[in-house]
């Protein structure tokens, strides 16, 4: 590319022109700004409640790693937490209803660490008989508050038998996944007796098979969340993949849409291409320089559609949350309060794809009747 075809792109592309006519410049790229921002801040929203939905199944399910049998702690790294459980079902019997509910056992150590954190519970009230923690939908369900009292049928798998258990609620924390939390009890370890296993909750992201590694070596049986847990992790996996093929398809649609923006700078600069075919200028070389041009816009389009995508995307967790203080309801099958995260290697897939296509339909539309006809008639 010549000197001369760099510096009439670089003019065409704004340089020494007004702020009016690169926003004029921009107006055919407009659908593919909003589409990627729109599919931007859609990949980052379902990265980051995906991550954090994983992470609520190891926070409020089984912990990381469930280890079945008893075990020295001091073979896991510091940050592990170990906490001693049972888990057991029964039934709620409130004065407003009843529902099915998992009650899990656990020691006062539970809510020393990020579940205490995560669920804004210290521990367990030794002032009140039997005291329990719930859900705010399981409370909320139930018609029920700190203080009240419930009975529980707890079921007594080596008995065979159910047995009523009078429990007074201890503190009621924010549902954050409904999908979990709304049937779960904590309740004292005292309550069943014995523990059944021991969940570690590993910090977020960490190497869970190395820790499973570890157990077996000193003969520990355990078995990591996403073993536990595999169908709904699964479906969570297979959701994603899933809509980050539509986001790509639609991504690849939207691309089209440089053809047009291709046609309508050929037509506004038609006596522009006429002074360029009488300084000499062949087809080939105005179809490389309205390519560059087109291209130049095109990925200025996608870049700012992005950045205004992730922007949008740290407004999401506010939005969600007050949905949650006003309609619960709709969120029950999301996580009520996350942190954004960013998948950039998603994103820049996507926004090459999409750079990828915009610049063959580009080349189509230089090509085919329409603009070469506006090149010709010059």
């Amino acid at each position: 590319m010549g000197s001369f075809e760099r510096l009439w792109i670089g003019r065409k592309c704004g340089k020494g022109m007004s702020a009016r006519y690169v926003m004029s410049s921009f107006l055919p790229l407009i659908v593919i700004f909003l589409i990627t921002s729109a599919l931007v801040f859609a990949t980052v929203f379902i990265n980051s409640v995906s991550r954090r939905i994983d992470r609520m199944i190891e926070v409020l399910g089984s912990g990381s790693v469930y280890a079945y049998d008893a075990f020295d702690h001091s073979i896991l790294p510091s940050a592990a937490e170990v906490s001693a459980v049972s888990a057991a079902e029964a039934l709620i019997y409130a004065e407003n209803g009843e529902r099915a509910v998992a009650v899990k056992c656990v020691d006062e150590s539970y809510f020393s660490g990020e579940r205490g954190r995560e669920l804004g519970v210290s521990g367990f009230d030794a002032g009140l008989r039997n005291p329990v923690v719930i859900s705010s939908s399981l409370a909320s369900s139930l018609s029920l508050e700190a203080g009240d009292r419930a009975t529980l049928m707890l079921y007594e798998r080596e008995k065979e038998r159910a047995r009523p258990v009078l429990v007074t609620v201890s503190a009621v924390f924010d549902s954050i996944y409904p999908q979990l939390d709304s049937r779960l009890i904590y309740a004292e370890l005292s309550l069943i007796g014995t523990a059944d296993g021991f969940e570690i909750l590993l910090p977020e992201d960490s190497d869970t098979s190395a820790v499973l590694s570890i157990l077996s070596e000193h003969g520990v049986a355990a078995l990591t969340a996403e073993m536990l847990y595999r169908s709904e992790y699964s479906n969570i996996r297979a959701s994603i993949s899933v809509l980050y093929v539509i986001f790509a398809l639609i991504a690849v649609l939207a691309a089209y849409f440089a053809s047009d923006a291709a046609e309508y700078f050929a037509a506004r600069d038609r006596k522009d291409i006429a002074e360029l075919m009488l300084l000499g200028a062949e087809r080939r070389e105005i179809e490389r320089i309205y390519l560059s041009i087109t291209a130049v816009f095109v990925e200025a389009a996608l870049v700012l559609g992005a950045l205004s995508g992730i922007a949008l995307s740290y407004l999401s967790p506010a939005v969600i949350e007050f949905i949650s203080r006003n309609e619960g309801a709709f969120l029950d099958y999301y996580v009520r309060s996350f942190s954004v995260s960013i998948p950039w290697l998603s994103i820049a897939v996507m926004l090459l794809l999409s750079l990828l296509v915009s610049l063959f339909s580009i080349y189509i539309a230089l090509r085919r009747s329409t603009v070469a006809n506006i090149i010709s008639a010059c």
